[in-house]
């Protein structure tokens, strides 16, 4: 059975490859909100979480099971995704229902709350995150992230809306996709990334289903318009089967914690999408709290660098 080698291309080329991918995850995922949002016209939570992840599974799975036909899976990699697979289905399910309870434009200011759940989980499972403790220049960039995601949430509490129940959501996506991360970078790592995700994603999406059925109107799904299923599979495709592949390539080369306090800059690209598409204007707190969302990633990825962790 053939097991992935550890790559041999140049560091310089890696980092490259790792930056890449970071842009690529975070103009993706700051424009979900929107798409989600979207979908609430049409069908609840529940429908819109299993046809989605449907459409991602469907994806990856030829690739998967060429890889299973030709013998090319490392050992234990279905062993290896099942914790990871219950950490990102508990995220996705508050996720898919937390735009029912919220407006777009302020899920990723809640939801950044990752960040802080992805701190406490990497400290206590990943050795290799704990040199980050003893620099102080990665606490700036803690701070940082937490007073610019503060900013850019009261700066648009006027022009958003919440309740009790989609913070509670939020925070619990936040909690589920930071141990999600963690745990991809502990049990996936030696693991490639497209069948990572291709095996994740085939444990979670039976679940999905199973609860569009139990619990949602699927029924609805036969009077989609046309256009609607082409922004369901453009969702999916991008925001789930591309997106989360690029995010075990982040997570491998920068570590769990840095790379969710970069993504930090989600909520503030999500705004500035919500400008461009529909003439939503930011108020100037909002503004100050992007600008500090940038210098606090940088500051996340130099203490990164000098803990060389």
């Amino acid at each position: 059975m053939a097991i992935a080698e550890p790559s041999t291309a140049p560091a310089s080329l890696r980092r490259g490859h790792g930056a890449l991918a970071f842009i690529l995850v975070i103009l993706t995922w700051a424009s979900m909100p929107l798409f989600l949002k979207y979908f609430t016209v049409f069908l609840d939570g529940w429908t819109v979480n299993g046809v989605r992840y449907s459409i991602a599974v469907l994806m990856w799975l030829p690739y998967l099971l060429w890889h299973i036909r030709r013998g090319g899976l490392s050992p234990g990699i279905f062993r290896d995704a099942r914790i990871p697979a219950c950490c990102h289905l508990f995220g996705q399910v508050c996720w898919g229902l937390s735009p029912y309870y919220n407006d777009a434009s302020i899920m990723h200011f809640i939801g950044r709350s990752t960040f802080l759940f992805m701190i406490l989980f990497g400290f206590l499972l990943l050795h290799e995150e704990r040199r980050l403790i003893g620099r102080p220049i990665f606490w700036a960039g803690v701070a940082g992230t937490v007073l610019g995601v503060v900013c850019m949430y009261l700066g648009g509490a006027e022009h958003g809306a919440t309740s009790p129940l989609g913070v509670l959501l939020l925070l619990g996506a936040g909690a589920g996709w930071a141990s999600y991360g963690v745990t991809v970078k502990k049990y996936m790592g030696r693991h490639r990334a497209r069948l990572s995700f291709a095996v994740i994603s085939l444990y979670s999406v039976p679940a999905l289903l199973a609860m569009m059925f139990l619990f949602g109107d699927w029924r609805m799904i036969a009077d989609l318009p046309l256009p609607t299923w082409g922004w369901l599979g453009l969702s999916a495709v991008t925001g789930i089967a591309m997106a989360h592949v690029l995010l075990y390539v982040v997570i491998k080369q920068f570590g769990p914690i840095v790379s969710d306090g970069v993504f930090q800059l989600i909520p503030f690209m999500t705004v500035v999408g919500a400008y461009l598409l529909f003439g939503e204007r930011m108020t100037s707190l909002q503004w100050l709290g992007g600008l500090i969302l940038i210098g606090a990633a940088y500051a996340l990825l130099l203490a990164k660098r000098e803990s060389g962790s």
